[in-house]
């Protein structure tokens, strides 16, 4: 069994370890020792995630505020692209939560990427974490081996790690999930080098709940289909500003697995609809 640790970081050389980690990750150093440090120091958190004592992964957060309380804001979490799947980036998230409690802190807000599914599955199936905003080009143009120059669209969400929802979600072992029967907005299909991409998109459905497809492998389509890439961008934008305008919110991520068909969705209910009075009375 890998043998798996997370603390937090306090040393000049495990600070620089994390900046050559963001490096692995994106190419570039996004938050510099000097910072984390000093972030360390005053409020914020900075982990470390090592896998047989070889640090492969770390997370940044700062204190901020939302709605009027503070919070912890998570801008950075990676992992060495050789250490995925050991389970790193959950594993610090729960770290982070137990800490931020400590603090007196109730939510750790933060953003990702719609199209990266690993990101989705992670934040909402697992996490239990709310999507609260979509925002189109939310660092503008940044160099990132993963965005390859494409808008870098983020959902914001905001995991309330206070709630019995989120302890629940937790607590628990991974349901089997099972797909819903509702409409879907996107019909899909598979072109001749295997990528997924969208014959039709429906923007006018009205249903309690929709589902939304997504391709499960992005890096690999940005890498040699950066057109399509592209254009899934700006559909799944379109699609979302769309929906989130009409009252829907992003419920659930259903990861890729046999009751999917290998395939992965988003989950939207909209406001006032059955699912959604239900959803509220379980995360109360």
């Amino acid at each position: 069994m890998p043998r798996i640790r997370v603390w937090p970081l306090n040393k000049l050389e495990e600070f620089r370890e994390c900046e050559r980690i963001q490096k692995a990750v994106w190419g570039n150093v996004g938050v510099g020792s000097e910072v984390l440090g000093v972030t360390q120091k005053y409020g914020g958190l900075v982990l470390g995630a090592s896998l047989n004592r070889k640090i492969a992964g770390c997370l940044y957060a700062f204190l901020a505020r939302h709605g009027g309380r503070l919070i912890h804001w998570s801008h950075i979490m990676a992992v060495r692209p050789a250490y995925r799947d050991f389970g790193l980036g959950f594993r610090m998230k729960v770290a982070h939560r137990r800490l931020a409690l400590a603090q007196g802190l109730r939510s750790i807000c933060w953003t990702f990427d719609p199209l990266q599914s690993r990101n989705a599955a992670l934040n909402l199936a697992r996490l239990g974490a709310r999507v609260e905003e979509y925002i189109p080009d939310c660092y503008g143009s940044f160099p990132s081996a993963i965005e390859k120059g494409l808008p870098s669209d983020r959902f914001v969400v905001n995991w309330r790690i206070a709630s019995r929802a989120v302890e629940r979600r937790l607590r628990a072992r991974p349901p089997a999930r099972s797909l819903p029967s509702c409409p879907c907005v996107n019909e899909t299909r598979i072109n001749a080098q295997g990528f997924l991409e969208n014959r039709r998109i429906h923007l006018d459905l009205r249903e309690g709940r929709l589902l939304l497809e997504i391709p499960y492998n992005t890096d690999m389509m940005r890498a040699r289909n950066l057109p399509l890439a592209r254009r899934w961008r700006f559909e799944t934008r379109r699609i979302f500003l769309r929906y989130l305008a009409a009252g829907y919110v992003v419920r659930d991520f259903l990861p890729p697995g046999e009751a999917t068909g290998g395939c992965c969705f988003y989950l939207l209910t909209r406001s006032g609809s059955n699912g959604r009075r239900e959803a509220n009375r379980r995360a109360s």
